[in-house]
């Protein structure tokens, strides 16, 4: 999906934005346009919505808009919220969620091909941490040893 350039500094252009970005996901893959994506997609135009919208939530004011965009949220995992046009019906599958978030049993690890197994799974883990809401990831501290630890060989 590709990121505009011109955007408004108005609550009503980050309202468009987002009507946008939710249509395009849609008619690209039948998915929910991620919410957690909306932040930084508007920062690379150069909007920071926090100084439109106040202390408003991005998700509270993008509901208030239930006639042009709609909100869906999974069922178990509540930082996963989408957007999706407003005439479009869409779930969450809480059980598909639950088996593709399963790690492989650490046995899987070893032996040839572990390495690239160890780096998939750590990048799952990165690719499940992005789509958190900006106040559960700022929470996230994961040091860099960590992670190099983990992509090793043992």
């Amino acid at each position: 999906m590709e990121v505009r350039a011109n955007v408004d500094k108005t609550p009503d252009a980050i309202l468009t934005f987002a009507v946008k970005c939710a249509q395009e996901a849609w008619q690209e893959n039948q998915q929910p346009y991620l919410l957690s994506r909306l932040s930084p997609d508007l920062t690379k135009v150069g909007v920071n919505y926090k100084d439109i919208l106040g202390e408003q939530r991005l998700k509270d004011f993008i509901r208030g808009a239930s006639d042009r965009i709609k909100v869906v949220t999974h069922p178990s995992q509540k930082s996963k919220i989408g957007l999706i046009p407003p005439d479009m019906e869409f779930e969450y599958d809480a059980t598909s969620a639950l088996i593709e978030t399963k790690a492989p049993p650490p046995s899987s690890f070893s032996g040839k091909g572990g390495s690239l197994r160890r780096s998939n799974v750590v990048s799952n883990f990165l690719q499940l941490l992005s789509e958190l809401d900006e106040t559960d990831a700022a929470q996230v501290q994961i040091p860099t040893h960590i992670l190099t630890k983990l992509l090793r060989d043992r």
